[in-house]
Formats: structure tokens, sequence, C-alpha cells
């Protein structure tokens, strides 16, 4: 996986065998008939919009490294 992408398909195609496209709408708190949109290139997110998806990328990413499983 890299850190920088072009654009949201090439994010996706990447994290595809992690995630599904509709749980990565979720996460960045996106319609996934928008998201799909944007996955799709039929329309292209405003920066705004880019801006939002890297915050929330980047709270998940936090999220998910204070996760530890205790226990068996």
């Amino acid at each position: 996986m890299k850190s920088n992408y072009k654009n949201i398909k090439e994010l996706t195609v990447d994290f595809s065998p992690y995630i599904s496209a509709g749980a990565f709408a979720r996460i960045c708190g996106i319609n996934e008939g928008q998201m799909r949109h944007y996955v799709s290139g039929i329309r292209n997110p405003s920066q705004i919009t880019i801006d939002k998806i890297n915050e929330k990328i980047r709270i998940f990413a936090e999220e998910l490294a204070k996760v530890q499983i205790t226990g068996a």
C-alpha cells in the first residue's frame, strides 16, 4: 500500500482486499452511491470532500492502531 493516490478509484483498488467500498464510504461519511460515482470516475470529489476523506482515513487509522486483542 502506498501513501499517495491520484484518485479514489486507485485507493479503493488497493484497499479492496481489506475493506469493501461500502465500508470505506461509511468510514468517510459519504453516501455509498456518491462514493461509487467517485470510484467509477463518473464524478470527481471536490477539494473539500477530498480533505474530508483524508481526515476520516487518518482518524480510522489512528483508531485501528489502538486496537488490541486480549484473551483467548
